[in-house]
């Protein structure tokens, strides 16, 4: 089902159009919301999912939800509804794929969450939300048009390891050089997002930069 929404012209045609759109909204940053991020996040999911102790098909329908949840944006405003857009407008690129109806509900639903995760329903709900914040490396932000302290920041970050266990949800940055936290904080979903979907799954969430305890919810 992945390869076959990757192969679809329809698709392919409507991401080469959000590639071409700047996304600034309030002096923020137009990163990569094109086929690499959605390729990232799809990579991210599967991992997350393989943990979880899920199937092939959910993981399957997790990494179509990457693919497909930002795909509103080809007709919505960045900031206001490109979700609720996005879940819309999904099916459209379903053509030629086996996806049931009671699998196409599951991605609707993750889709029009995905940007906050406040009413998560699956598995794969937890991983999108999870999995799209997670893309803040330096492969989504080298291109931004606005080069501020934070974007420079997250440019050092060239890997972002994830590990889930019985008890954490542990997010690690690996970095070249020194990361300011002070900096990387500015951005709060780094660590509010994860320490969300922890809380879900009831467990503890810690943050790590180079194998460094920085945040232990436990203790906080």
């Amino acid at each position: 089902m992945y390869e076959v929404i990757l192969n679809n012209p329809k698709y392919l045609e409507t991401v080469g159009k959000i590639e071409k759109i700047k996304f600034i909204t309030n002096g923020k940053w137009d990163w990569d919301h094109g086929l690499n991020h959605y390729k990232r996040v799809a990579s991210y999911i599967e991992i997350i999912l393989k943990q979880l102790g899920e199937g092939e098909r959910t993981i399957e329908l997790g990494k179509c939800a990457a693919l497909l949840h930002d795909i509103g944006l080809s007709i919505s405003d960045f900031k206001k509804d490109h979700a609720i857009k996005s879940s819309e407008i999904f099916r459209n690129f379903l053509k030629d794929t086996d996806i049931t109806k009671e699998e196409e509900k599951i991605l609707e639903d993750a889709i029009k969450d995905h940007s906050n995760g406040n009413n998560i329903k699956s598995t794969i709900g937890y991983s999108l939300v999870l999995a799209d914040k997670l893309d803040v490396t330096y492969h989504r932000t080298i291109n931004s048009s606005i080069q501020d302290t934070l974007n420079k920041e997250f440019q050092k970050i060239k890997k972002v390891d994830i590990k889930i266990d019985k008890e954490n949800l542990i997010i690690n940055y690996i970095v070249d050089g020194i990361l300011n936290l002070d900096i990387i904080m500015e951005w709060e979903k780094c660590v509010t997002i994860p320490k969300k979907i922890a809380h879900y799954l009831n467990k503890n969430f810690i943050f790590m930069i180079n194998n460094e305890i920085v945040f232990n919810s436990r203790t906080k």
